[in-house]
């Protein structure tokens, strides 16, 4: 389950925790060697550099006027008679950016990916399969591997479009909506924070239009949770409130359509974690908002964050890290210190397991013998 939850709030959209999520159900195992290490960094400079000429070519041209953000949530939709489409238009309306600017950044994504691997621009689909299901079996892998891999899974779906006329196809477009977020978090950890937020609203309509390509899809409802949520900090406290709630709906519905992915069980424990922790002020806000505003328990948290784990044992470090915090939160500290040292045992090999291993480190000061 790669790539997942961290820095986007789960009550979500931002009341404070937060969400990054993987790739296609699957976590991702891998070890960095040292000849790996050694071309990633090499690949940085070269990227570096790339910037630089980028940002140089930039100032030569006019910036683009941006329109002003559309409004995310519409207390219209529920009580009108239209069609599912239309209700998903008006209640989730579109990004705070015109469609045309998201192109201009694919294609200058799509150029640095081609440069900083040493190949020219191609127009072709190299890597592209005839079979649909090959195609997406190798993006899938791609989505579990290296920030190069998902870059390159961005730039192969990005190929395929007219090749596999791919516009209306859910399966494409939640992968797309994934991919898009993925490269969001990589050009984030650049530094390139304009660019992320592109990026990241661009995958939220992405999702948004999976979600309306087939209800039925699970990992569409999932995606658009997990884009939803990563808009915390782009939005405002009344916006982040009812996005945490739209989220919540999501990730029930993903795990109605598919209880066996344990993504969808940690996205759980991540929202009623978030709701658990929720300050003072912050259940003050929601009480403002709604009539019963929304509770749980570290308890509820843990029970969902188990479920993950039993579908998949052991290997996720960031969801046995909130299995230990939970225990932490219910003062079990002989239990959270045999779930902390579980989770210490995971290799770091996503930037999210190393932010995972800094908090492992600063519970294991509450270990017990």
């Amino acid at each position: 389950m790669s790539t997942f939850l961290r820095h986007n709030a789960v009550f979500l959209g931002g009341l404070g925790v937060g969400i990054l999520i993987g790739v296609g159900g699957s976590v991702v195992y891998f070890r960095l060697t040292t000849n790996i290490d050694r071309e990633l960094r090499l690949i940085s400079e070269s990227i570096s550099s790339l910037r630089k000429e980028v940002n140089e070519l930039k100032e030569k041209v006019p910036s683009r006027r941006r329109r002003s953000p559309a409004a995310f949530y519409s207390g219209t939709a529920s009580s009108s008679g239209e069609t599912d489409d239309d209700a998903y238009e008006d209640a989730y309306g579109g990004s705070d950016y015109e469609f045309h600017n998201f192109h201009d950044l694919q294609t200058e994504i799509h150029t640095q990916m081609n440069a900083k691997i040493g190949r020219e621009e191609q127009n072709d689909n190299t890597d592209i399969g005839d079979d649909r299901d090959t195609f997406f079996s190798s993006i899938d892998k791609l989505f579990d591997g290296t920030d190069e891999d998902k870059l390159k899974a961005y730039e192969m779906l990005q190929n395929s479009r007219g090749k596999f006329q791919f516009e209306n196809d859910v399966e494409y477009c939640w992968r797309l909506a994934k991919s898009t977020y993925q490269v969001s978090q990589i050009e984030g950890s650049r530094g390139e924070l304009e660019k992320k937020k592109q990026l990241v609203y661009a995958s939220k309509d992405l999702s948004q239009k999976a979600v309306a390509l087939d209800e039925q899809c699970s990992n569409a409802h999932k995606w658009f949770a997990i884009t939803l949520g990563s808009l915390g900090e782009y939005e405002s406290t009344q916006e982040k409130i009812k996005n945490g709630y739209i989220f919540k709906e999501h990730i029930e519905r993903a795990i109605q359509l598919d209880p066996t992915d344990p993504s969808n069980h940690h996205l759980l424990g991540r929202w009623c974690y978030g709701v658990y922790m929720l300050s003072w002020i912050e259940r003050k806000a929601a009480a403002t908002l709604f009539a019963t505003p929304p509770t749980s328990t570290a308890e509820e948290a843990l029970s969902h964050f188990l479920e993950a784990d039993s579908l998949k044992p052991g290997k996720w470090k960031e969801n046995l890290l909130y299995i230990a915090k939970c225990y932490y939160q219910m003062s079990k500290y002989k239990e959270m210190t045999e779930w902390v040292d579980k989770a210490a045992a995971v290799p770091v090999i996503s930037q999210d397991d190393k932010t995972a291993e800094e908090e492992i480190q600063s519970l294991m000061k509450y270990r017990v013998k």
